[in-house]
Order: C-alpha cells, then sequence, then structure tokens
C-alpha cells in the first residue's frame, strides 16, 4: 500500500463512492475496495469510475479538492495516472484505506487571502483610493478567525465582484480583483483555489509578472502554512471532525 492524499467533501463522503450508490461517510481505519461502474447519466451520457482517486502530495490533491478536509490514505498500486503540474496529478487505485484527516476550512481561506493579497498592489495602483478588494480581503480573514459571519463574507464577495467588473476585462487590475473575489467564495476550498487562478494570469507592464513565479510563491506559501502543518498536525476521527473532539496524531 502507497501513502497518498485526497480532499473529500465536509462530511468525509467520497465522491467516487456517491456515483457508485454509496454514500456512507468514510471513518478513520475504514478499507474500501472499489467495484469499477458505469451509469446512465441521461440524455445519452454515462459515468464511469473505476477506482479512488488520491494523489502523491497534498498540493496536487489540493488542486483536485471536492472538499475542505485533508485525508491521509494508503492505496493499493495506482491503476491509472493523470493529471499536469497546473492541475495536480491524481491516481486511481482499486483499494484505499484512510488514516488520519484534518479539517483545513481556515486555512484554506486564510492561504486565499495572502494570495490575493499579494497581487492587490495591481489594483490599487490602476485605482487608488478605491479600497474594496481590500476590505473584502479583511473580512474573509476575519471570517477564517471566526470574527465575520456567513452574511458578512457574501457581501465582501459582492464587493470584490463589483470592483472586477469595473477593471478592464483581462487586465492585471481584473485578475487582482478577481483574486480577491475568489478569496472570498463561500466554500473555503474554493476560495483558495479561485484565488490562485487569477493570480496566476497577472500580465504587467507588458510582461508576465506572475505566471510560472506566482504558482511556484503559491506552492512555497502552500508547503509553510498547510503542509508544515498537516505534518504536526492532530487528527480526528472522522465522524467528529466538527465535534471539537480530542485530536489523534497522524502516525
Amino acid at each position: 500500500m502507497l501513502r497518498a492524499y485526497h480532499f473529500p467533501f465536509e462530511d468525509l463522503r467520497s465522491d467516487e463512492d456517491m456515483i457508485a450508490g454509496n454514500s456512507l461517510p468514510w471513518r478513520i481505519g475504514e478499507i474500501r475496495a472499489y467495484t469499477p461502474i458505469t451509469r446512465d447519466a441521461g440524455d445519452g451520457e454515462t459515468i464511469s469510475q473505476i477506482g479512488y482517486r488520491s494523489s502523491p502530495t497534498l498540493w496536487d490533491a489540493f488542486l483536485q479538492a471536492d472538499g475542505p478536509i485533508a485525508c491521509l490514505v494508503e492505496v493499493s498500486e495506482p491503476i491509472s495516472t493523470e493529471g499536469d503540474i497546473e492541475t495536480g496529478f491524481v491516481q486511481l487505485s482499486r483499494e484505499r484505506r484512510l488514516l488520519a484527516v484534518r479539517d483545513l476550512r481556515s486555512d484554506l481561506r486564510l492561504f486565499a487571502c495572502d494570495c490575493a493579497e499579494r497581487v492587490l498592489y495591481l489594483y490599487e495602483r490602476e485605482f487608488p483610493g478605491d479600497d474594496r478588494p481590500r476590505r473584502a480581503i479583511q473580512v474573509a480573514r476575519d471570517h477564517a478567525c471566526d470574527r465575520a459571519t456567513a452574511g458578512e463574507l457574501r457581501s465582501a464577495w459582492i464587493l470584490a465582484g463589483s470592483a472586477a467588473e469595473g477593471a478592464r476585462c483581462g487586465g492585471a487590475a481584473q485578475c487582482a480583483a478577481m483574486s480577491v473575489w475568489g478569496s472570498a467564495t463561500e466554500r473555503a476550498e474554493d476560495a483558495a483555489l479561485t484565488a490562485i487562478w487569477p493570480a496566476g494570469w497577472v500580465v504587467a507592464d507588458g510582461k508576465d509578472a506572475v505566471g510560472g513565479g506566482e504558482r511556484a510563491w503559491q506552492r512555497t506559501l502552500f508547503s509553510r502554512m498547510i503542509e508544515t502543518a498537516v505534518s504536526v498536525a492532530r487528527y480526528a476521527d472522522g465522524a467528529a471532525v466538527n465535534a471539537g473532539v480530542k485530536l489523534q496524531s497522524i502516525p
């Protein structure tokens, strides 16, 4: 068995299982074997699934995340591998065992805010005095620390979106505002993913000011903020991730 990672939904249900008609959440120590399935999706379309998804690194798993819960798993020898450095590598295995979990909602939101704030100067350079994106980031940070409500977060999301709409389409300022807009998205995993992509598209002064260099910076930040924390973190039984129980360390 190989060690790997994946991000299931908040309630620890797996997308692969749900396709197969099994909606039971995973529990620590549980092992499941997957039977390949093809289902009718309607309108002549089908959905096929041949195994459980996982990724070799937490970063790759994050890029393929279904939810905000990081899982350390053991998987059988992969039967296929796909993906790339931009979208994340994912492998399919017939067996998966859940070893440990951690709720990363706050961590991912703060990661998103840092990514957005790093390119915010591009918006403020073009629109000096417009503090809507900066205020949106602050509310998103406060929400991650339980200092802002879901309603306040949504207001911040709308605020950042209005700033993006007023910027030149495809320009550096709009990309920066879109990154801020992403950081205030309702679901933390979507916030993180939506924040990193516009930041990677920024072009300033006719040069690729972000691109691969920005993604490398994001990768380093992810390692420092999340991978390092996860490697020394404490973990909970999957059924009690949100119940405030005493946590257990990953072996």
